[in-house]
């Protein structure tokens, strides 16, 4: 039996709005044909954490701004940047230095006074991909809000589109591709409904490690998530312990 690969350090962040009527709605980013992991799956922004992430200067946050939570803060709001054009901080970070990002010919240290703000961001949740997968990510979940107006826009590399939409539209839609954090996450926002409700579930909301199980049978796809009663965990994971592929989409089981 091989030794699993080390999970690489990374982070995203689920953005959200108020729509006209009040209801929330989430960025998704539909990732390029050609990435590396989960092509063509509509996303959050999000990617791996990178050394200079630690180096940047942030303001608020708490405890996000100290170990083990201040890279991967850092790199929620660069990759927010990079991947959508939104930028969750203070001073004006412009095009060319976003080229420079998708290009990995640059980083935040090089913009103009450039301030991550970690008060924009509370954690969500912690996924680690399965010890069986061979490419594997350690990623902290984050949500931040902006404000209705605001505009996103693919960076034309590793994100080719964007939508913005309300949790259950995301996945009655069976155009809308999902990897299964992905789903479980729209499964939690659309319970909440509204974005102050998501805000304020997050304050306080416990953030496990969830590190899946995944199997492939005959039936499909089924991931047991710690907690379900063949996978016991100290801290379960929130919500029903199964998510499994059945016909063409996902869904949660107990």
């Amino acid at each position: 039996m091989s030794t699993p690969v080390a999970p690489r350090p990374a982070a995203t962040v689920i953005v959200l709005r108020a729509d006209a009527e009040g209801a929330a709605e989430v960025l998704l980013l539909r990732r390029a044909q050609t990435a590396s992991f989960f092509p063509h799956a509509w996303v959050f922004p999000g990617g791996r954490v990178e050394a200079e992430d630690a180096l940047l200067p942030v303001i608020g946050g708490g405890a996000l701004a100290a170990p083990p939570w201040r890279a991967p803060a850092v790199a929620a709001l660069r990759e927010c940047f990079e991947e959508s054009g939104v930028w969750l901080g203070s001073g004006a970070p412009d095009a060319s230095l976003r080229a420079r990002l998708n290009a990995r010919e640059g980083n935040l240290l090089e913009g103009d006074g450039l301030v991550a703000d970690l008060d924009r961001l509370r954690p969500w949740a912690w996924w680690i991909t399965p010890p069986e997968e061979p490419k594997r990510f350690d990623t902290r979940f984050f949500v931040a809000v902006v404000p209705p107006d605001a505009v996103a826009a693919a960076d034309a590399a590793e994100t080719v589109d964007q939508r913005w939409l309300r949790p259950a539209e995301a996945l009655a839609d069976r155009a809308v591709g999902l990897a299964p954090p992905t789903f479980r996450t729209l499964e939690e926002l659309a319970a909440l409904d509204t974005v102050a409700a998501i805000w304020a579930a997050a304050a306080d909301r416990p953030t496990p490690p969830i590190q899946p199980r995944l199997e492939r049978g005959e039936d499909g796809v089924i991931i047991t998530l710690p907690g379900h009663p063949s996978l016991p965990a100290d801290e379960p994971a929130p919500g029903p312990k199964r998510i499994c592929w059945r016909g063409d989409r996902w869904v949660s089981e107990d």
